[in-house]
Formats: C-alpha cells, structure tokens, sequence
C-alpha cells in the first residue's frame, strides 16, 4: 500500500503510533482515524488483538464483564416459550446465573482467551451502534420524528444513519462525543437490559440467589433502554405501516402536523398491528423482551421494499403467536429477581442531568419524555438542542398540562382526541391535505418536497 506522503503519522515510531492508537479508547475515533490515514491502519490491522483488549479493559469494569459473559454463554438459545422446552433447559441456566451472580464466569481479559475477546468486541459493538441510535434520537430537536427511524445497521460504524423506509433521515451521533463515563453508562444499561431479555424466563432464575446491588440511577439507566428498545419495535410497526415522517419545519404545526402528545412523545404502540385478537397488552415491550438477536433480524429486512414489509409483518405475527413473548415477564420483575436498587444506594457515577432532573415514574409523561431524551445518562446538556418556551427539552409539569388547551380549535379535536391524533400520524390524510400539484415525498434529507 502506498503511503501518503502528507500523512502526519507516517513521521512517528510505530511504539509511538500504537500508544496514540491505545489511548484514543474510542472505537469510533480510531475507526476515523484508520480511515483517514494508510500508516496508522497499518500500525492498527498489525497489533488488531492488543489494541482490542486495551479498549475493552478500560470500557468495561469487572461487572460489565460478567454481564457481557453471561449473556455470550447464554447455555442454550430461548426458542419455544414452550413448558417443555423451559423445563429441559432450566438446570444449565440456573448454573450458569448462580456463576453470573458470583462473579465466577470466564474474563477473556484476564484468561486471555482470543475466541471470547472476539465475542466480547462483537456484542460491544452491536451495542455501541444502539446506543449511537439512541443517542440521536434522544439529542435531536424533534425527537418524534427521529424515533420513527429505524438504525442502519450495515456498513461501518463511523457512517451510519437513521433510514425511515429506507431514506436516510439523519447521520448517527458518534460515540467518541462522549465522555468516558458517558460512554461506560451507557453501555453497562444496554448489558443489563440484554441479559434481563436473556434470562427473563422465571424457570431459569435459581433461588437464594446472591443479588448484586446497585444504585437507583442504575435502574433508571435501565428503565431508559426499555423504553429505547420498545420505541424501535414501535418505528418498525410504524413503517410496515402508514407512518407519516414529519419534516423538521412541520413537526409541531397544530394546522397540519402532529398533535399533543404526539409532538413530545413516541408512542410505540401507535401502529402496533393487529394480532389475530390475541390479549393485545404491551405489543412493544412483549416484543422487547425478545433481546438484541430478534431485534437485528427484524431490522435486517429492506423496508424500503413493500414485499419485504409485507414478509415482516407476516413473520412479526408467526413471532407472537408461536414464541409468546407477551408471556414474558415485565424487565422489571426480572431484575428484581437478579438485581437489588435501594434508594440511597449511590455509586458515585450518577450523572448531573440525573441529580438535576429527579424524575419518578408518578410523574406518568413527563417521566417517559426524559426517557427518551436519555435522562439519565449525559454528564450535562452540552448534547441537547437549544430549548425555548414553546419546546422545552425536559417539560415542566405545567407546561403538559397546559398543552391540550392550545388544541381546543382543531376539527373534531373536541369529540374524538384520539381519532385526530391517529389521523396526524397518517402518511395518506397529509396526501389528501395537499393540493393536487403538491407533493409529499420524503427528500433524502427527510423533509418534505
């Protein structure tokens, strides 16, 4: 490979090209830095495996680890939620938990074991490309319209985008933004969540069970993924349906856009589909439950094609039916069997935004807005839009209850809320609302033309 001569790098020794590669830390900065210069990705691709291990020892704390491998040497895949199939599975898992719970599962980082660094490095990833997803959503200034996107899941880690039926709406955040500590909260939230979907069958859960205890922010961090893993499956039902993508300018208009609370929250059962009259519960959190596996199945499918959509909806159905996850248990019993949060516990690695905003599940909306704008995890609000009156990041209490007055004189508002609101939501009443020579097609940018 020829190397570039205006390359800064090609200056340095290479000890001193693999220090700078170890201390960047940041997957994503040293993937743009490898990209943009020959010697360094030389430097990268001769010494993969150590530069590998220093990342992941100082992104992951011992406990991490040990979620990270109960969830890689998960005994047995879930499969049927079948009595039978429970039941022959159940001794290898209670084993396995019982190790989880004493910190007695393999450290590929300190056995060093290359097989398992490798899964570790994979399931790492995965869940950085996650967190990026949320993170744009959380941070965007119109946040509805980017939770009806759907993560890109191909293609290197430093390019991809939030796609709304297979447009490209809005570049993903890049983790290197964070702070380390950002970073490690995170990341630490999204294994927990994994491994309460892996292990959310009660059969599996021994008794006496020594529970790891952690800080009520933790919990909360946790309770955030949720909601981000509900909110997915949510934009995935919407674009096997007729989602309408609001553009930034159009967003809050009451004359044409979305209504309260629609114009501050996802709603992820909006298009929840219709289940062959199956106890329609939770459709998304049931879904949720399945873990990180189904989800990227599921997103694996072009949505930009109607056949593949049509095939989605049929498999999403056979799921349900077949795989009953609306029999799982809600994540939050689940990690009361493996977990302990007191209230004045504190580990000291609470976040400001969590000491400054004191948000409680009581507060009903104005909890599940800072959700999903990741309350719990950002260090300050450097990363959030400019707020003003009319949209304020975190709202106040008020200011919700306030808000359905100011849509006292829209049609019909008054009689059916509900029905208006569904209407807003729908690509095909914009598509009557414009004149004939107008258009409503999605720009790649994700407006409107």
């Amino acid at each position: 490979m020829a190397l570039a001569v205006t390359d800064p790098f090609n200056k340095l020794p290479p000890e001193i090209r693999l220090r700078v590669l170890v201390s960047t830390v940041s997957k994503a900065s040293i993937s743009h830095m490898i990209q943009a210069s020959p010697i360094m990705l030389q430097q990268y691709l001769a010494h993969k495996g150590y530069i590998t291990r220093q990342v992941i020892a100082a992104e992951f704390d011992d406990e991490m680890i040990q979620d990270a491998m109960a969830i890689i040497l998960l005994p047995s895949p879930r499969g049927s939620r079948k009595r039978t199939r429970r039941k022959r599975h159940s001794q290898p898992m209670r084993k396995h938990i019982r190790a989880w719970s004493k910190s007695q599962l393999p450290d590929p980082l300190k056995d060093k074991n290359e097989h398992l660094l490798s899964q570790l490095n994979k399931l790492h990833n995965q869940i950085l490309l996650f967190v990026e997803d949320y993170i744009t959503k959380a941070t965007a200034s119109f946040p509805p319209r980017e939770y009806l996107c759907l993560p890109q899941i191909k293609g290197p880690l430093t390019e991809g985008h939030l796609l709304f039926k297979g447009v490209k709406v809005t570049a993903r955040f890049n983790s290197a933004n964070l702070t380390s500590l950002e970073r490690k909260r995170f990341v630490k939230a999204f294994l927990v969540y994994e491994l309460l979907c892996k292990t959310s069958d009660l059969w599996h859960v021994p008794g006496k069970l020594r529970h790891r205890k952690v800080s009520n922010a933790e919990y909360e961090g946790v309770a955030c993924v949720h909601n981000y893993f509900c909110s997915l499956y949510g934009a995935i039902f919407a674009q096997c349906n007729d989602a309408w993508l609001p553009s930034t300018s159009t967003g809050a208009s009451l004359e044409t856009g979305l209504l309260f609370p629609d114009t501050f929250y996802f709603e992820a059962n909006a298009f929840a589909p219709d289940l062959d009259n199956i106890p329609r519960s939770d459709i998304a959190a049931s879904f949720s439950t399945r873990g990180l596996d189904h989800l990227v199945d599921f997103l694996r499918y072009d949505f930009s094609k109607p056949d593949e959509l049509e095939e989605l909806t049929v498999r999403l159905k056979r799921v349900w039916l077949y795989d009953e996850p609306f029999l799982s248990y809600p994540w939050a019993i689940n990690f009361m069997l493996l977990l302990t949060s007191e209230p004045k516990y504190k580990n000291g690695c609470e976040s400001s935004m969590y000491k400054q905003l004191s948000l409680h599940p009581d507060e009903k909306l104005r909890y599940k807005i800072g959700q999903q704008r990741a309350w719990v995890f950002f260090d300050d609000s450097r990363l959030y839009p400019q707020e003003s009156t009319e949209r304020p990041n975190f709202p106040s209490k008020t200011f919700l209850e306030e808000e359905p007055t100011k849509q006292a004189h829209v049609k019909d508002w008054f009689f059916n809320p509900q029905k208006v609101r569904t209407l807003r939501r729908s690509q095909r009443w914009h598509d009557e609302q414009i004149p004939a020579n107008g258009s409503n097609m999605i720009t790649p940018d994700g407006g409107n033309i």
